[in-house]
């Protein structure tokens, strides 16, 4: 027995009652609230009240327990569901098409009797991922049952939505238009073609006859056959919108009104991109694929359908909230003749974004790298810009082989590659042991070319074997001396087995940076983590190891450069970036190294040293020739155009640095560290370079490092050298 016509007028008499002998202006559409439904007939003394049911009903569909809600329908509407899955199929229908998240109905007032029938507004909240939380108010139609002598629900998907038993829901999607990606210049790296596709949602076809008219007009405006219009959807998903053919916008707005008589007829746009200059900076642009299957479920949370591209590497990924946008949709309902619309969300359109790389620079350094395997960074020293950024091997985001995914070349080396820092980490070393007190910068050690601080049975060697013999910390910087830092290592571990590795992680290790890529964050071992990983009691020798950055610690070259860019900077360390605009991140002051302004001056000239002292700096033979002076218009010229009597105070153009050499383990070379900045006394730029498994830092590294600097200042580049040294 269905609820007749004369308790539906009744209730939606009540309900514009209640609108309008409330306060609330005539167009306020939300729900009515209790206490302005009229007062309640009394229901007939000899039938219990319908509540209870009513009330079990809706418990039962709110924790989606379709068996219980089953039970409770009336004769009719059990025998035209059949069971209870198909209870479950129709508001599992709606959330598909709803992308619903969340589903919660609510009672709103008393129930209303009207002999044997009986109908309570009932009040569904939904949550969808794709256009928000709305609300649609509908009726539960109760009726008595003799035999059970009790209420039992009499069920129609109007209990659902109104309108929906004789009507066709349907979320159309407007997708996102992806932003464009440019260089500093303005050259474009991506963009994005638009296209519109007509397509089906098969679901929403009427019948037979609506459907043949449908395929009479998609095959005017598609110029397909009908048959081979119907293959495309007839095997798909009834709420799936099924991509027909590409048309050209000009064709849908000369059929725009024969288009709208069919609700299952919809477009979209489909978007393509493209990358004009493939071969700048890939592993910093990237590219766009499909939604990968691990990460499905949570893009279907924000309202992605699953066929969405997104960026996967590079920028594309690390941007792509701002770059991809959200996407928007609207849920309509076509019943009866009407339309309505039930909930709405505009789509947020991605943002185009500058980046800050300098096409020019960024092609001089992937061609100086070449293949070799590795990675180089170039930071702009005050505000740590990234200025260039290459990796190798590389790859052309227009055709992603197989083959470049087997050789690691989707890999950005510069901030997912994970190296031991070798000698480079004896910078943080040297500011734990003076902001610890357990040296100075003036300290006198004795390197005889070994150290036996923990007794000759655990001897370490220096890496010139014939020792620097009597040497101070800040002249142990210079030459990269391990028997100097191995013992600042062991008075560290002293104080606290945890002192260095906080340190470390002050310099930024052990945490990813925040650029706009997709990175690492490294390793900074310390005694949990070891006893956590390995089961393994921390002990005197791995505070030694890692005093000279060996053993488990783990840098990106990005961190390397990062932690450079503070020193060079006055000891701010700011976080990497490379969006120009919009600008992303924190508004808070970036933190500061724990360093004195004495410490860093030290470490400064330590660093300076390394390059310019004849008798102790690790690379003063790869910079052999590079004397190059600021003329009296600021222009860098070689010295020896500056004339005799202002040469001896003329300023220079002087690279600081430091060198360093990893072991990779086993029998493979170490990796190569050279890490940079320049001009010493007013630092511009930052450079850092880690090649894989071909040698020492000094022999390797640092030429590299020389001749992007000289790109940069449009100096020659000198020749790649061909002998090599052991120098640290």
């Amino acid at each position: 027995m269905r609820l007749g016509r004369g308790i539906f007028a009744w209730i939606a008499a009540a309900v514009i009652t209640a609108s309008c002998a409330s306060s609330t202006p005539a167009l306020d559409l939300a729900p009515p609230t209790p206490s302005a439904i009229p007062p309640t007939p009394t229901p007939d003394l000899k039938l219990p009240s319908a509540a209870a049911v009513a009330s079990a009903f809706v418990s039962a569909i709110n924790r989606q327990d379709f068996v219980a809600a089953f039970t409770l329908l009336d004769a009719p509407s059990r025998a035209e569901l059949k069971d209870a899955d198909a209870l479950r199929n129709h508001y599992d229908a709606v959330r598909a098409i709803a992308l619903a998240t969340n589903m919660e109905a609510q009672l709103r007032g008393g129930l209303l009797y009207q002999g044997e029938q009986a109908g309570a507004t009932l009040v569904t909240r939904w949550e969808s991922s794709l256009v928000g939380p709305f609300e649609v108010t509908s009726t539960l139609e109760l009726v008595f049952d003799p035999p059970a002598a009790d209420w039992r629900v009499s069920w129609t998907r109007d209990a659902i939505i109104p309108g929906l038993a004789n009507g066709i829901l349907r979320m159309e999607r407007e997708a996102t238009i992806r932003g464009a990606i440019y260089a500093a210049d303005g050259t474009p790296l991506a963009i994005q073609l638009e296209f519109t596709t007509i397509g089906v949602q098969r679901g929403a076809i009427a019948g037979a006859d609506e459907e043949q008219r449908m395929l009479d007009l998609l095959s005017r405006i598609t110029q397909l056959a009908p048959e081979e219009i119907k293959a495309k959807y007839a095997d798909q998903p009834e709420s799936w919108f099924s991509p027909i053919a590409d048309v050209d916008e000009a064709l849908i707005d000369e059929y725009y009104d024969q288009i709208e008589r069919f609700p299952a007829i919809g477009t979209r746009p489909r978007f393509q991109r493209r990358y004009p200059n493939p071969d700048l900076a890939p592993h910093v642009v990237g590219f766009v694929g499909f939604i990968p299957p691990e990460s499905l479920a949570a893009y279907r949370t924000r309202g992605f359908q699953g066929d969405e591209r997104i960026g996967l590497t590079g920028v594309e990924a690390g941007a792509d909230a701002i770059i991809g946008g959200a996407p928007g949709g609207v849920l309509k309902l076509f019943s009866g003749g009407h339309l309505t619309i039930l909930a709405a969300r505009p789509a947020v359109q991605g943002q185009d974004v500058m980046l800050t790389i300098s096409p020019s620079l960024q092609l001089a350094v992937q061609r100086l790298l070449g293949n070799r395997r590795g990675a180089a960074v170039v930071l702009r020293a005050d505000d740590s810009a990234v200025l260039a950024m290459a990796s190798s091997p590389t790859f052309s985001p227009t055709n992603v082989t197989s083959r470049a995914i087997q050789e690691g070349a989707l890999l950005n080396r510069a901030t997912q590659g994970q190296y031991p820092p070798g000698s480079t980490f004896k910078m943080v070393t040297m500011a734990a042991g003076i902001g610890e007190g357990v040296t100075t910068p003036d300290e006198v050690f004795r390197d005889p070319g070994f150290w036996d601080g923990y007794g000759a049975d655990f001897r370490k060697t220096c890496w010139l074997r014939s020792g620097h013999g009597r040497i101070s910390l800040q002249a142990g910087l210079t030459a990269s001396c391990n028997v100097v830092f191995y013992e600042v290592g062991k008075r560290l571990q002293e104080r606290s087995a945890y002192v260095l590795g906080e340190y470390a992680r002050r310099f930024g290790f052990g945490a990813r940076t925040g650029i706009e890529l997709p990175e690492a964050a490294g390793l900074v071992p310390d005694p949990d983590w070891k006893r956590q990983a390995l089961g393994e009691v921390w002990t005197g020798g791995d505070t030694v190891n890692l005093a000279v950055g060996q053993g488990f610690m783990l840098v990106t070259p990005l961190q390397i450069a990062q932690m450079t860019a503070a020193i060079a900077n006055g000891g701010i360390l700011n976080r990497p970036h490379l969006l120009a605009s919009p600008r992303t991140g924190s508004a808070e002051p970036a933190p500061r190294l724990p360093l004195t302004p004495a410490t860093l001056e030290a470490i400064r000239r330590g660093m300076i040293g390394v390059t310019r002292d004849a008798r102790l700096g690790t690379t003063t033979y790869r910079f052999a020739g590079f004397d190059y002076c600021f003329d009296a218009a600021g222009s860098i010229v070689p010295c020896s155009r500056i004339p005799a009597r202002s040469r001896a105070g003329a300023r220079r153009l002087i690279v600081a640095g430091k060198s360093g050499t990893a072991q990779a383990g086993g029998n493979a070379k170490p990796f190569a560290w050279f890490t940079a900045y320049a001009p010493a006394d007013a630092p511009e730029i930052v450079v850092t370079v880690l090649l894989e498994n071909v040698g020492e830092g000094s022999s390797y590294a640092a030429p590299l490092v020389r001749q992007i600097i000289e790109a940069y200042y449009g100096l020659p580049i000198s020749p790649t050298p061909r002998d090599r040294r052991d120098n640290e």
